[in-house]
């Protein structure tokens, strides 16, 4: 996390062991009743309220590469190539264009634009 506290209303990537990544807003801030530092309350894209504690949370930064219509934590299924049938989380883009997926198990994928549709 940044130096600076994250504050209402920020774009922000949420990221927890056992659950999809997933990017939203920040619509509540607040002090952590499980621990030292802030809780956020963050409405994800995918419509669901995700409270986070800080070590969970990221600045979702505006020049992270791209990958046309997908991004960090878009849905995805790889239809063709040696992981064909797998379906996860799109957790890193690199800019010579690999996708990072991470499946439901938590098993990592390293595949190309061209072999992914989202889900």
């Amino acid at each position: 996390m940044a130096d600076e506290p994250l504050q209402k209303g920020e774009r922000v990537f949420v990221r927890r062991l056992g659950h999809a990544d997933t990017r939203g807003k920040i619509t509540w801030v607040g002090p952590s009743k499980y621990g030292p530092g802030l809780r956020y309350g963050v409405r994800g894209d995918d419509g669901g309220m995700h409270w986070v504690d800080e070590e969970h949370v990221e600045r979702e930064t505006p020049n992270e590469p791209s990958a046309g219509d997908l991004a960090k934590g878009s849905r995805v299924q790889v239809v063709s190539g040696p992981h064909a049938g797998v379906e996860g989380d799109v957790f890193t883009i690199v800019p010579t264009g690999r996708i990072g997926v991470r499946d439901d198990d938590e098993e990592t994928y390293w595949v190309e634009r061209e072999h992914l549709e989202l889900a």
